[in-house]
């Protein structure tokens, strides 16, 4: 699958999941450290499994969810990309990586790469990203790849501070 990218980097490809990703995306998804910067709690080996093959294969940007692996370019899983519609239509884009890769530069590989693709295949959108004031890393590479703090609020589900960021794509 390593043959049917759909972007690379120096050091990353994305590509779609397969079921051969399920060791490491479990890992991943199961990770209380990496959850906890997301909207969903660390998800079970059978959670994992159904929603591996639920997103299996997708390529095409058609509103739907595409969770994408995110492997290094010797073919190890790093962690996924996602682009989606979210819940009041606009088109979001997220990304979380195993914990090794944690301040070594792949998620600013990975969110500047996934910006210029989107700009391709999404030219004239308004992109939305969200993270938690406290993953300072996160906001910055938001900020490096030209997203601007829209909205800040106290998000009560997580008590924690919860940032908005926006980038309209060129057309």
């Amino acid at each position: 699958m390593m043959d049917n990218p759909i972007f690379t980097t120096e050091r990353l490809v994305i590509r779609p999941l397969c079921p051969a990703d399920l060791p490491w995306f479990a890992a991943l998804e199961a990770d209380p450290e990496v959850m906890r910067y997301t909207d969903r709690p660390p998800q079970t080996p059978e959670q994992s499994a159904f929603a591996l093959l639920e997103l299996a294969g997708r390529r095409e940007l058609d509103g739907s969810l595409c969770l994408w692996a995110v492997m290094s370019a010797e073919g190890d899983g790093l962690g996924t990309a996602a682009v989606y519609r979210n819940d009041d239509g606009q088109w979001e884009m997220g990304y979380k990586l195993h914990r090794h890769c944690w301040g070594r530069g792949f998620a600013s590989e990975l969110a500047s790469a996934l910006v210029t693709y989107l700009e391709h295949q999404l030219s004239g959108e308004t992109l939305h990203a969200y993270a938690f004031a406290d993953n300072g890393a996160s906001c910055r590479i938001l900020e490096k790849c030209g997203f601007t703090l829209n909205r800040e609020w106290y998000n009560a589900d997580y008590q924690l501070l919860d940032r908005h960021y926006l980038r309209i794509l060129p057309g």
